[in-house]
C-alpha cells in the first residue's frame, strides 16, 4: 500500500478590510516563527517543548495572536531549525573528522515579514459543502469563500490532511494538502517487462529509450528572454523596475514548472503499470561539472531544474506503481550503446559516432540506451557491490547473479 499526497492551490475571495487583517496576522505569525527559531539557535536546542516554554508567555503578552497560532508559528520556526540541522548532518557524515556542537555552525535565518500560516482544527473550521473556511486572526474570525476548480474534482474523495493560507503577489490562496492510499491491485500484477532509460539535458529536457524527444528550445528561449529583461531592469534600479523584476522571476519559474509537469505527465501516460524508469543520479552534477563562467551554457546549466523534474516524475510514477531507479551517470554520453566502447570524441554535439564500430545515433538517444542498460550491466553491479563491501568494512555482501 502506498500513500499519495497532493497540494491543491485554491484562490479565495475576500474584501479589502479582511485582506488587511490577514496581512497583519501573517506579520505576527512571522514574528512567532522568528522568535522560536532565534530561541532554539541561541540556546542550542531543537526541542519544541523547551522552545515553547522559553518564548510562549512573553510572546503572548506582546502579540494579539491567539494561543494556537502562536504555537503553530513557533513550530514553523523549529521546523526551519531542524531542516538546517539535517543539512549540516548530511555534510558532517561526508567528512572523516566529525566535530561536535554543529549547532554553532547553523546560520541565522531572517524570516520574511509575511509567511504562510499553517492552520489546523484548533484555529480554523472548513465547510467544504458551503465552500468557505473560518480562520482565527489577530481580531475576530474571518470567513473566506472559495470555488474548487473542475480540475480538482478528481480529488474530491481524497482524505483532507491540513492546509496553509498563502499570500502571493497581492492575492490569497489556500493550499489544501490531501492524501489517498493507492490500491494494492497493481502490486499483485507481474512486472510489465518494460524498462525505459531517460536522458535529461538542456537541449532536450528529456529523451527516452523509446525514441521520445522532449525539446528544451522553448524553455531556453524563455530563459534568454528573461535574462535580458532582468539585466535591463537591474541597470535601471528604480522602484517600478524592481517590481517588474519580481514579477518576471515568478513568470519564469512558473513556465519552467509547467514544462516539467507536462513532460513528466506525458512520459508516465505512455508507460504501462508495473514498469521501471531508469534515470541518472545527478545529485552532485553541479559540483563535478566544470563550465566557463559568464557564458550562456553556464547560465543555463546552473538554472537547470533537473531535481524538480525527477520529483514530478517520482510522484506521478507512484500512481501506476512504476519504479524509478537511479544509476551512475559516468560516461553515459561517451559510451557506445552498441559495442560499449568509451571515448570522449565519440560525441560531437548532438551527434554520436563510435570510433570503433562506426555506430551512429543521436547523442541523447544513445545516452538513454546506456542509462537503460546500466541497470543490467554486470560490471556496474559488481562495482556497486565492491563499494558496499568497502562501506561495511569488508563484511560479506551478496552479489546478485543478473541475467540480461
Amino acid at each position: 500500500m502506498r500513500t499519495l499526497i497532493r497540494t491543491l492551490r485554491i484562490p479565495v475571495k475576500l474584501d479589502e478590510n479582511t485582506k488587511n487583517i490577514l496581512v497583519k496576522t501573517m506579520e505576527e505569525y512571522s514574528k512567532a516563527a522568528q522568535m522560536g527559531f532565534n530561541y532554539g539557535l541561541s540556546n542550542k536546542t531543537f526541542s519544541r517543548i523547551k522552545i515553547h516554554h522559553g518564548i510562549y508567555k512573553d510572546f503572548r503578552k506582546q502579540s494579539p495572536l491567539n494561543s494556537q497560532l502562536v504555537i503553530n508559528g513557533k513550530n514553523k520556526g523549529v521546523d526551519v531549525l531542524l531542516s538546517q540541522k539535517k543539512r549540516i548532518m548530511r555534510k558532517k557524515t561526508s567528512k572523516k573528522k566529525k566535530k561536535k556542537n554543529k549547532i554553532m555552525k547553523l546560520p541565522q535565518v531572517k524570516f520574511n515579514s509575511i509567511i504562510p500560516i499553517r492552520y489546523d482544527y484548533r484555529c480554523s473550521t472548513i465547510h467544504l459543502e458551503q465552500r468557505y473556511v473560518s480562520l482565527a486572526t489577530i481580531s475576530k474570525r474571518v470567513n473566506l469563500t472559495f470555488e474548487i476548480p473542475k480540475y480538482y474534482s478528481k480529488f474530491i474523495d481524497w482524505k483532507f490532511k491540513s492546509f496553509e493560507l498563502v499570500y502571493i503577489t497581492k492575492h490569497f490562496f489556500i493550499h489544501f494538502v490531501v492524501e489517498k492510499t493507492v490500491s494494492s491491485e497493481f502490486l499483485k500484477l507481474p512486472h510489465s517487462g518494460m524498462f525505459i532509460g531517460i536522458d535529461r539535458g538542456m537541449r532536450h529536457l528529456a529523451v527516452s529509450s523509446q525514441n521520445q524527444f522532449y525539446s528544451g528550445s522553448r524553455l531556453r528561449a524563455s530563459k534568454d528572454k528573461y535574462f535580458r529583461l532582468k539585466r535591463s531592469l537591474q541597470k535601471k534600479g528604480t522602484q517600478s523596475a524592481k517590481s517588474k523584476l519580481k514579477d518576471s522571476s515568478g513568470r519564469e519559474k512558473r513556465f519552467q514548472k509547467d514544462m516539467n509537469h507536462c513532460i513528466t505527465k506525458d512520459i508516465i501516460s505512455k508507460i504501462p503499470v508495473n514498469s521501471t524508469i531508469i534515470l541518472e543520479n545527478l545529485s552532485y552534477i553541479r559540483k563535478t561539472t566544470k563550465r566557463r563562467k559568464k557564458t550562456r551554457s553556464s547560465r543555463e546549466f546552473h538554472s537547470w531544474a533537473f531535481y524538480q523534474f525527477h520529483m514530478f516524475l517520482d510522484y506521478k510514477a507512484v500512481e501506476k506503481n512504476i519504479e524509478v531507479v537511479y544509476v551512475d551517470p559516468a560516461y553515459t554520453s561517451q559510451e557506445c550503446s552498441s559495442c560499449g566502447y568509451i571515448l570522449k570524441s565519440n560525441r560531437d554535439g548532438s551527434n554520436f559516432l563510435c570510433k570503433k564500430c562506426n555506430f551512429s545515433l543521436n547523442a541523447d538517444l544513445n545516452a538513454s540506451h546506456n542509462i537503460k542498460s546500466r541497470m543490467f550491466d554486470d560490471n556496474y553491479l559488481l562495482q556497486l557491490a565492491r563499494r558496499a563491501i568497502r562501506m561495511v568494512g569488508g563484511a560479506s555482501v551478496i552479489i546478485p547473479n543478473v541475467v540480461s
